[in-house]
């Protein structure tokens, strides 16, 4: 991590002098001139961005006593320092460089602007120090301040910081909708910084709430909007923030990925508090995974920074190292660090850290038999969570209320209590689902319900699965063992092994015994009772209706669906391999989630099913292949094809069809398409805001550029005056120029485009001027030229620089008397036009270089109408999109084409360096190649568009590659679906193999990306994918 030095100073050293002085500092010192002014404004600003704030601060103490200063600029130094001071955890002295603002005598002195930004920060330094009430009062004062005297550009960051303030006060409605109208400040300027700030706030308020897939969804578009900017601070951020996220989500792959990602972006800063957040969520990603011995490193590695440092955030860091002890079996230590945690976080007012605490010391109370002091501690926590607005925790506590109400023998306030959470819809949490289901089968035993545990235990362990939880997966196997014995030993000796396995690994020596002792149980249990017949299952309507419903309720996620499909087919059907494949983004079948395939497997498999359903031989497919295909087709989601083999093992083991658990699938796959569909709702601009209905269709002017501009073509259209129009290429010279024809009193008669580009200079006299028939070779007929086609009309001369210098004495003889004189004529011919010129070039340039006659440019430059470029107006690009989304979907037949906000926010901070053209031409695009009705995600825009700072996933999408499910029949360890006898040379390609097609999905096969990323050289990885056989889809 980068370290600079900070010079000696304190910050009351520069708020002791008198604030309200015409200029402030030493009586001696030079006084700061405007250059020296914004070149240290500038430095400042990009320490800060590249999270150098050390040097940013060593920069304001030292120059700070060197000069006197204007009120405006000293104010603004202290407020760049206290902002400073705030980016490393510093609150205290950030308050204190900022507070003498609090004095209405010092910020009377300053000007309107500079109250509004020093205010500003004020209120978010008591915010840091947990005085909210008082942070609130300002900052709304100093919002009507801003509007009242017309700081629009500052409005983003009041907004800002507002909704920062009420998350921590958990008002998420409010705080939300503080988020989204600083997104649309930010967003009108196409501001990448703001917005991205704004979407990183949005996000964060999600995953407090508890809807954690809406969380990450809105970081990954923050880090898309980023970009190729320079910001590792705000990256860094970002990553650590999406990680908590993964976490809740318990996807502890993904937030190590992400934590990976930001501690890669902060080692390029030097912010110790932000470090110590990755470490200590990069420590409890690892517990997840079972990793305990290296989370265990990181989260002291953590914890050594924090009391280092005097963080607050140390609260969380003690109740990390708490839930590792739990889980190995060490209550006492765990107590101790949790009675830590939580007189930090009461002294800090830090609610969200005592709510973990507090959670985990009922789980203690649980686990030492003590269930009154369970359930007392677990009710106190929820309705703390709830108060807070936190489902997060409330869920979590609660599943160890229901719990402990088991324990008590109450299984009816039990399940109440799994109900309770159920209502907080915990569908994204497979750690919640999984322990419904599994507290819900010890609900089934205590009933004396063996039958329905067992269903349960299922469902629970192919959640455990998804959530990639090798604890409480080992849990249930031990679970299903206990509980299969007498019916299914065979099934019991799987789970127990997997069970025994999984213990191994992590270190648990305790439950490995109990392994042990269960398997010398079954092996005796096991010689007492006859032989089962083979291919023998269980078979009565109980078992039929569970079944059924097991599918029925896992529509949490489209995985956990498939997943759970797998595992009831492999349960009780006679495949012995099973896999299904969904189309993936470039429309091509690829495989999902898999049982009994290897890697190389699935995807040969399915590339193959691919080319067959693309040949209609299906039929064909699998007679040769001895698999029997069946295509869900739901109505409302996505469709998919369930692969099993062999042919004759398509059915359920007692004869019985596979239909009715496909038909409740299918079902499922809609109910989870319905709920996902709300999470993606399209950009909806306001009707009429686009359009002029005084000018013409698609001229678009609501910003004040545009309407400035506007306002002078209203001025001149009685006029006949000549008119130069400038501006770059592509940002509307000939839509300027009709809408001027169009207001004009010849709106009547023809306007005549005519480009001078494309004027060969042979030719140039006779195309402008006409010519008689002939007047020279090859003149077969006389022609007006375009002058005269345009009589009484407009004539539109489009870049008028690139016009032949040799042509333009005769262009000017025409602009000051009003005539032409056709080649061949004898006498000129008096015409009635009107012309406006347009160009890209700096004619001033061309006139200096002698490549543009001056009295020419004169008489050009009459009325000068300058185009601003797209990047000087971007509020109106959700206006320009609407309206050619509109007029491209009538000119190719199509109808209710959408975009997203988050693609409109793509659009919104792109350069378009083709300016209106570029994005007319990136719309045109897009709705010539969507279908009618489809949703437009940023996943829809051009390569070029896409920023390359990119998220883990596409927004909305999901991870590349099959998902192999192990349940049931295998024990948990690396290449579990490899087949026996693989060579260990065989084991690394298809890993090699598997990595690098998860890298070209990734990165749309962008060959140096993944390069870059596998850590090869292009010619490396070229040679790889021929050896390995690797070819783009079509």
């Amino acid at each position: 991590m980068k370290k600079a030095k900070t010079e000696a100073g304190s910050t009351p050293e520069l708020t002791a002098v008198s604030l309200t002085g015409e200029m402030i500092g030493r009586k001696n010192a030079p006084v700061a001139r405007k250059k020296a002014i914004d070149g240290l404004f500038s430095s400042i600003g990009r320490h800060l961005r590249d999270g150098r704030s050390s040097e940013a601060e060593a920069l304001i103490r030292r120059t700070s006593p060197a000069y006197r200063f204007t009120p405006d600029v000293y104010a603004n130094l202290l407020r760049l320092l206290a902002f400073t001071l705030e980016t490393v955890g510093k609150y205290k002295e950030s308050l204190e460089a900022v507070r003498p603002y609090d004095d209405i005598q010092n910020l009377a002195n300053l000007s309107s602007e500079s109250q509004v930004r020093v205010v500003t920060q004020l209120a978010i330094s008591f915010s840091n120090r947990g005085e909210y009430p008082k942070a609130v009062t300002l900052l709304k004062e100093v919002l009507e301040k801003a509007r009242a005297d017309s700081h629009t550009h500052l409005l983003g960051t009041i907004d800002i910081a507002l909704s920062r303030v009420y998350r921590k006060l958990n008002e998420f409605p409010i705080s939300r909708d503080f988020a989204e109208k600083a997104l649309d400040h930010y967003r009108s300027t196409g501001n990448w910084l703001g917005m991205a700030e704004s979407y990183r706030e949005i996000a964060n308020i999600h995953n407090q709430e508890g809807n954690s897939e809406k969380a990450i969804e809105n970081f990954q578009l923050g880090i898309k909007i980023i970009g190729s900017n320079s910001a590792p601070f705000m990256l860094g951020k970002f990553y650590t923030d999406m990680s908590g996220a993964y976490w809740f989500l318990r996807k502890p792959n993904d937030g190590i990925a992400c934590l990976e990602k930001s501690i890669e972006y902060f080692d390029q800063t030097e912010h110790a508090l932000n470090m110590l957040i990755a470490y200590n969520n990069l420590g409890i990603n690892l517990t997840l995974l079972g990793q305990w011995q290296r989370a265990e490193e990181m989260i002291r590695r953590a914890l050594e920074l924090g009391l280092r440092e005097n963080y607050s955030h140390v609260a969380g860091i003690y109740d990390s190292l708490a839930e590792l002890y739990i889980l190995r079996g060490e209550i006492d230590e765990a107590e101790e660090h949790l009675q830590k945690a939580v007189e930090i976080a009461e002294k800090r007012n830090n609610r969200w850290y005592k709510l973990q605490a507090l959670r985990n010391i009922a789980r203690c109370h649980l686990l030492k038999g003590d269930t009154a002091a369970a359930i007392t501690t677990a009710e106190a926590t929820i309705e703390q969570a709830h108060e807070a607005g936190d489902r997060h925790y409330a869920n979590m506590a609660g599943i160890v209320l229901a719990e402990a109400l088991l324990l008590e023998g109450d299984t009816e306030e039990s399940e109440n209590a799994l109900r309770e959470i159920e209502a907080n819809e915990p569908r994204s949490d497979y750690f919640v689902l999984g322990n419904i289901q599994r507290i819900r089968g010890c609900i089934a035993l205590a009933n004396d319900e063996r039958e329905i545990a067992i269903h349960y235990f299922s469902r629970a362990l192919t959640t455990f699965e998804a959530g990639l939880d090798p604890f409480h997966q080992a849990k249930m196997h031990m679970l299903l063992a206990e509980n299969l014995g007498s019916d299914n030993f065979v099934r019991a000796r799987r789970h127990l092994a997997a069970a025994s396995e999984a213990y191994k690994q992590l270190g648990l020596e305790k439950e490995l015994r109990s392994a042990a002792e269960l398997g010398h149980k079954l092996d005796a249990a096991s010689r007492s009772l006859p032989a089962r017949p083979k291919g023998e299952r269980r078979k009565n309507a109980v078992i039929s209706q569970l079944l059924t419903v097991r599918l029925a309720e896992a529509t949490a996620s489209r995985e956990l669906l498939f997943r759970e499909l797998v595992a009831v087919l492999q349960q009780e059907s006679n495949a012995e391999k099973i896999a299904v494949a969904e189309f993936s983004d470039t429309k091509t079948l690829a495989p999902f989630i898999t049982h009994g395939y290897s890697t190389n497997e699935s995807f040969e498999l399915v590339g193959k099913l691919d080319a067959a359903v693309r040949r209609s031989e299906l039929r064909s497919f699998m007679q040769s292949k001895d698999v029997e295909v069946i295509e869900l087709r739901p109505t409302a989601g996505r469709p998919a094809y369930v692969l099993l083999s062999p042919r004759s093992g398509a059915s359920l083991a007692d004869g019985s069809s596979l239909k009715p658990l496909f038909s409740v699938t299918e079902l499922g796959i809609d109910v989870i398409a319905l709920r996902e569909r709300d999470s993606s709702q399209p950009h909806d601009q306001p009707a009429g805001v686009y359009t002029s209905n005084d000018l013409m269709p698609g001229f678009i002017h609501s910003s004040p550029g545009m309407t400035t501009l506007v306002e002078e073509i209203y001025r001149i259209r009685n006029s006949d005056v000549t008119v130069l129009v400038t501006g770059e290429s592509g940002t509307g010279k000939e839509l300027v120029s009709k809408a001027i024809h169009a207001l004009s009193n010849r709106k009547d008669q023809d306007f005549v485009p005519f480009n001078c580009t494309t004027l060969p200079k042979d030719l140039a006299e006779g195309m402008l001027f006409g010519y008689k028939k002939g007047a020279f070779t090859g003149a077969m007929n006389d022609s007006p030229g375009v002058i005269r086609s345009a009589d009484h009309g407009t004539l539109f001369l489009d870049e008028i620089g690139d016009l032949p210098l040799d042509v333009q004495p005769k262009l000017l003889r025409f602009l000051q008397e009003g005539e032409v004189q056709p080649l061949g004529e004898k006498k000129p011919i008096k015409v009635d036009v009107r012309i406006i010129a347009a160009t890209n070039m700096p004619l001033e340039q061309k006139v200096a270089d002698g490549t543009f006659r001056e009295d020419l440019y004169f008489r050009l430059n009459v009325i000068r109408l300058r185009i601003p470029p797209l990047r000087d107006r971007r509020a109106e690009i959700p206006s320009i999109v609407n309206y050619h989304v509109t007029k491209y979907s009538e000119r190719f037949n199509k109808s209710g084409i959408t975009f997203t906000p988050q693609a409109i926010d793509m659009l919104m901070v792109s350069d378009w360096e083709g300016n209106v053209r570029e994005l007319c031409n990136e719309v045109q695009r897009i709705v010539a190649r969507a279908e009618s009705n489809e949703t437009i995600t940023p996943e829809h825009l051009s390569p070029s568009l896409k920023r390359s700072a990119r998220p883990l996933m596409p927004v909305g999408g999901k991870l590349q590659g099959p998902r192999p499910i192990a349940s049931y029949n295998s024990t948990i360890a690396p290449f579990a679906n490899l087949e026996p006898g693989t060579t260990l040379e065989d084991a690394v390609s298809d890993l090699e193999m598997s990595l690098i097609r998860d890298a070209l999905a990734r990165n749309n096969w962008n060959i140096s990306r993944v390069a870059v990323e596998l850590g090869l050289t292009r010619r490396g990885l070229y040679l790889k994918l021929a050896r390995y056989g690797i070819e783009k889809a079509a």
